[in-house]
């Protein structure tokens, strides 16, 4: 399957499970999810995950931490 140009084959953020903590300054781009706006690098974290390759047996995910200021 071919891609018309300049289609966006990213994956929505609800679907990826994209969210933002209160604040969140939304500071780059992401190329497996599309964020209205782009993403918060710092205070945003989604919860997709795909193997990059047959080769990967496994991966390990970063702990997220909820934090009180």
């Amino acid at each position: 399957m071919q891609l018309k140009r300049g289609a966006d084959d990213r994956i929505p953020a609800s679907k990826a499970g994209y969210m933002e903590l209160a604040g969140a300054v939304k500071d780059s781009d992401c190329h497996k999810v599309k964020v209205p706006g782009g993403v918060s690098k710092n205070l945003g974290c989604c919860n997709f995950f795909e193997p990059e390759s047959k080769a990967v047996q496994q991966f390990k995910c970063g702990n997220c931490e909820y934090v009180k200021r």
